[in-house]
């Protein structure tokens, strides 16, 4: 069969949990937790997530009776969310670029590299103003971007091999240091051994000095940075820095 290159997450949805088991969801949900109880001053009414993917935190957050909203662009990754979407957890898709609600909310994330998704400074300043219509006034926008020192230290020139289900699936990575783009490249295989399917995701690296100038442009007010979902602020061996910023009203 013919090697098809296909859509991001098509077929890496169906994987995904076990590709990212080394993930402690519950000690990320904790964190996440903790910035609500810090900065929102409140409960949130409503909680939206940017890129629910699975639904891993969805999932949590209505196990502790927030009423959340789970959105992503791939309906194969809501597809495997739709397991865990029950009680106070519902999910949509949409494009966080070009998506309105008529509903505002109190806090907001995206975790997990989502926004290194958003290739350029249009993309994210579209994204940033959109989030700030979805945000309550003083609502909170906690997000994530995988830092130059992640992908030169985890990914860059690395390759992966895992099995599951079946499917033998090779993981690699290749990042343009000028162009700031970090490609990762999925190949499955089936059990002859043959390639069938490859998916491309490519991701762009952001400074902080960058992203400050847009959020300013969404009417977004940056309130903290921190490192690798601690209380720390970021350094040089800083992996996911995270950023906590305020929907100026």
């Amino acid at each position: 069969m013919q090697n098809q290159i296909v859509p991001e997450y098509l077929h890496m949805a169906a994987h995904y949990d076990y590709l990212l088991r080394h993930v402690n969801y519950s000690a990320w949900f904790s964190y996440l937790k903790k910035n609500i109880e810090v900065w929102c001053g409140r409960r949130p009414q409503r909680i939206l997530e940017i890129g629910t993917g699975t639904g891993r935190f969805g999932s949590k957050f209505s196990n502790f009776d927030y009423e959340i909203y789970g959105m992503d662009i791939s309906l194969d990754m809501l597809r495997a969310a739709s397991m865990r979407a029950f009680n106070n957890y519902r999910i949509f898709c949409a494009d966080v670029r070009r998506v309105a609600t008529r509903c505002k909310f109190g806090f907001i994330f995206a975790v997990h590299d989502t926004m290194n998704y958003l290739l350029s400074y249009d993309d994210l300043e579209k994204a940033f103003i959109n989030i700030s219509g979805m945000l309550e006034d003083d609502g909170i926008f906690f997000f994530d971007l995988t830092t130059e020192t992640n992908i030169l230290r985890h990914f860059d020139g690395v390759e992966e091999s895992y099995e599951h289900q079946g499917t033998s699936i090779v993981w690699q990575n290749e990042y343009d240091r000028e162009k700031k783009l970090i490609t990762s490249t999925l190949h499955f295989h089936d059990r002859a051994g043959d390639c069938v399917f490859t998916e491309n995701h490519v991701q762009r690296i952001y400074t902080h000095e960058e992203i400050v100038p847009i959020l300013k442009t969404a009417n977004l007010a940056l309130l903290a940075r921190q490192s690798d979902y601690t209380f720390d602020p970021p350094d040089g061996e800083t992996v996911m820095e995270n950023f906590i910023v305020r929907k100026i009203s």
